[in-house]
């Protein structure tokens, strides 16, 4: 054969060129052994994609491009399926044509490469064959490649040892993950899968999507329960949400013949069997466990039992069952019996295996994690879980809520939550009483950045205990005891902070998403009219003008000076005309000066007003300055407030940026000639010691030791003494430089400031609500991160409710309702069944 410059090559001579830089091998291997591998099958394989069409559908069916060993029979391998995909023939030709026209053909060997692996191939009908060899040789390299990765957690021993075991069992259980490795696809590669769906969906003629419920009105909402989703049956005790639990898993594996699973932790496995064949059999529960089963019962037995006992349906009443032990059954079942449904029986129960402080929290854990676990098995998952009291205390209707599920905690009615689409912020209360719904918010992604997501709506959540909690920065939150913060090592509750944890807070604010920019003189005025100017009602308003117009439309005719605030549409304004707003404002209240005796400057801008103040620390943050919130007080006096800018770096942004309108503007040149001269203290912002955990399982991801790391950074090596202190951003930066870590370098520039705890206290009981953001369930209140509800996770959330349990002369004695309170991809609605307690089973009202 020839090459594509006309000289003469073989087979061999093709495989020679392929050394190490061009084969796939683990990332490091014991001494020089090649990787499993079989390259005569890979050819045969591909020669039998190009004989026959029949055999690329049988190899289709068993690899994946990444499968073979050498890059250079991927290029062909996709190279044939496109054309088979596009329904065009796939031979020598047709393929060196597709391969040419991508610039790939040189990569293969050339055109006349194709032709010898025809040669190479006797009998296409073998391909299938051959695919499984080459299948099997990939799994056992992805296994040693798996193995490597195990060692190196195992030999760092970086945090906790289930973890690590999970970790571990997730790379061996990614070995023969058929799915391909990429997380993120574009749109364009998404469009066709998505339309071949809806025309799935259009040509099932109705039927059922995803795995049944077995009831037919919760299908026709639901189209059955898909892939991915995790969904959270909850009821009171007593309700029988344990016997749902069962009714879906009936419907699924011996109604349907799909494989699922329930792990229970509050049922056995033979009282979960008693309750399948009562239900199946129609025979009285009662009658089964007392021993009272008459001919009848029997007969109705025999001829269920074998149906049931063929169900591929698998129980597991493991006590003490974590959620590492859950996911690593599910993996088995799923990759060996092809399983569609887990249940788990019921949330609550759950243990982490840990010692932990919040039980709260550990829950909102699990919540999130069989979330992940749906997703990674693509099946649903559904969570029984037990709403809280709430029902009981409630007066008249005792009909559940989205509110008695909850886990997480709750906030007063004065909390105030951060605007994306105003900048401006609107406080829970004025949500509820408004019935506002759907309003962008402030929100962190995985990546710790400010992105908007949307509230959806505001929700009360009782009378609870409340705390107000303080941070060193002056930031002020009022919530319940298990209302989760973000710390750096995830959400904790209050309960678990403490003065001295550290918490995570915006040290930016992004433009919003609506800016309107405002007449400067309009601004300016108003700037100086709410520091040095009087409105107060039945007196003159005193500075530059007597037309209430501009502040009775602002909402600030007739406020004293504790009272005031900064308009909302101030906050739209674009961040040039922001800085206009501050410079005059600080002109009013503000002070700028050196302090020869401590060698730093001064900056800061009192006021009465802690919403005024609260206001221009958020407008500061849109001019990317931290600021610090002192309270001053003087006996016989309203409580006072500095807003205070520390920092070189800070000082010199306000300086340079903002500066202060008229005679002040010369102490404000002072002391930006002073700050220049100055080394910024780098310690100002920085991260909690925990990142260095993260770099040490980078160190010895890269097999480099810390000496090497203090040597290229031009530092003197101190042993573990570097490990004690928390690094400023710069340090971390250049620490992602050296070793290359993109979520070193992440950590270094997030949107995250770590605030301390300052205090803790008790403010009594009060009434308290939370609010529901779609996709990352946590927001920006009062200026610092919080999370929200347990249900956030959660695709689907059906309540359980039976009227007669509460009311014993109810007239819907047996009736049951399903309320579908929360459906991330469909309407809500409640359905009501019938409840049959002597045969542990709901069915449909018409039955």
């Amino acid at each position: 054969m020839t090459n594509v410059q006309g000289d003469s090559v073989s087979l061999a001579e093709v495989n020679a060129p392929y050394g190490d830089e061009d084969v796939r091998s683990p990332r490091s291997s014991a001494g020089d052994r090649t990787p499993p591998q079989d390259l005569i099958a890979e050819q045969s394989v591909l020669g039998a994609m190009l004989m026959s069409k029949d055999a690329i559908a049988d190899v289709v069916e068993v690899l994946r491009g990444p499968d073979f060993y050498r890059p250079a029979h991927e290029l062909v391998y996709d190279a044939v399926l496109d054309l088979y995909g596009r329904g065009e023939p796939a031979d020598a030709v047709t393929v060196a044509a597709e391969l040419t026209r991508r610039g790939e053909i040189a990569r293969v060997g050339g055109a006349p490469y194709l032709h010898d692996l025809l040669a190479s191939t006797s009998i296409a009908a073998n391909a299938g064959y051959y695919a499984e060899i080459v299948r099997e040789k990939a799994i056992l390299r992805r296994l040693a490649d798996a193995s490597i990765r195990i060692g190196q957690m195992s030999y760092a021993a970086e945090g906790d040892v289930n973890d690590i075991v999970d970790r571990a069992q997730a790379e061996v259980y990614s070995v023969t993950d058929k799915r391909t490795s990429e997380d993120y696809k574009s749109l364009s590669e998404l469009m066709q899968p998505t339309m071949d769906e809806i025309e799935a969906i259009g040509s099932r003629g109705g039927q059922l999507a995803g795995v049944p419920t077995g009831f037919a009105d919760l299908d026709d909402l639901t189209n059955g329960m898909h892939p991915g989703q995790m969904i959270i049956v909850a009821a009171r005790p007593g309700m029988g949400k344990s016997t749902l639990g069962l009714d879906l898993a009936r419907a699924a594996s011996i109604k349907s013949g799909l494989t699922s699973a329930i792990f229970s932790l509050e049922m056995s496995q033979i009282e979960i069997v008693m309750r399948l064949l009562s239900a199946e059999a129609q025979i009285p529960l009662n009658h089964i466990r007392n021993g009272k089963m008459n001919d009848d019962d029997w007969q109705r037995m025999a001829k269920k039992m074998g149906e049931v006992a063929e169900a591929p349906l698998f129980i597991d009443d493991s006590p003490n069952l974590t959620m590492m032990e859950i996911r690593a059954k599910a993996r088995r079942l799923r990759q060996r019996h092809e399983l569609k449904l887990i249940i788990i029986d019921y949330l609550q129960l759950l243990t982490s295996g840990k010692k932990v402080e919040s039980r709260q929290v550990e829950v909102s854990e699990f919540s999130r994690q069989l979330k992940l676990l749906a997703k990674e098995l693509e099946l649903p998952v559904v969570a029984l879980a037990q709403l809280n009291r709430g029902p009981e205390t409630r007066g008249g209707d005792k009909k559940p809520m989205l509110s008695d599920l909850r886990e997480s905690g709750c906030l007063t009615a004065s909390t105030r939550i951060q605007r994306a689409d105003t900048g401006a912020e609107v406080t829970l209360g004025e949500l509820m009483n408004g019935g506002i719904t759907d309003i962008p918010v402030w929100s962190l992604d995985e990546h710790l950045r400010l992105v908007p997501r949307t509230m959806t709506h505001a929700f009360p959540s009782g009378t609870k205990e409340v705390f107000r909690l303080r941070l060193t920065s002056g930031r002020e939150v009022e919530a319940t005891a298990n209302h989760p913060f973000l710390t750096y090592q995830g959400w904790q509750p209050l309960a678990e902070l403490a003065p001295g944890s550290r918490l995570a807070v915006p040290r930016t604010l992004p433009t919003p998403l609506h800016v309107e920019p405002h007449d400067t003189d309009e601004i300016k005025l108003l700037a100086h009219l709410l520091g040095d100017g009087s409105f107060v009602r039945r007196q003159p308003i005193r500075h530059a003008s007597t037309d209430e117009a501009n502040l009775d439309e602002s909402g600030l005719f007739g406020l004293r000076s504790h009272e005031r605030f900064v308009p909302d549409w101030v906050f739209k304004l674009p961040t040039p005309q922001i800085r206009i707003f501050i410079e005059h404002l600080w002109a009013t209240d503000g002070s700028v000066r050196w302090d020869a005796r401590a060698g730093q400057g001064r900056i800061h801008y009192a006021s009465t007003s802690r919403r005024l103040t609260d206001d221009l620390a958020r407008l500061l943050l849109r001019c990317g300055i931290l600021t610090r919130i002192k309270t001053v007080k003087k006996a016989g006096y309203r409580d006072g407030y500095h807003l205070i800018i520390n920092g070189v770096d800070q000082q010199l942004r306000f300086c340079n940026e903002i500066g202060v309108h008229g005679a002040r503007s010369a102490q404000v040149a002072e002391v930006r000639a002073r700050l220049r001269s100055i080394e910024a203290n780098t310690n100002v912002d920085t991260i909690p010691t925990d990142v260095w955990l993260n770099v040490k399982q980078v160190l010895t991801e890269q097999s480099t030791t810390h000496r090497q790391v203090a040597t290229a950074m031009d530092t003197s090596f101190c042993g573990s003494t570097m490990w004690k202190h928390a690094p400023s951003r710069q340090r971390l930066a250049r620490v992602a430089d050296l070793l290359h870590d993109q979520q070193l370098h992440l950590e270094a520039s997030n949107d995250v400031f770590w605030d301390e705890v300052a205090a803790i206290e008790s403010l009594g009981r009060q009434p308290v609500y939370d609010a529901t953001v779609l996709g990352t369930h946590n927001f920006v209140a009062n200026g610092i991160s919080v999370h929200n509800s347990l249900e956030q996770d959660a695709d689907m959330v059906i309540l359980l409710n039976r009227p007669d349990i509460y009311d014993k002369e109810s007239e819907r004695a047996g009736e049951a309702d399903f309320d579908v309170a929360k459906h991330r991809n469909g309407p809500t609605k409640t359905i009501t069944v019938a409840f049959q307690g002597h045969y542990s089973r709901f069915i449909d009202m018409h039955q």
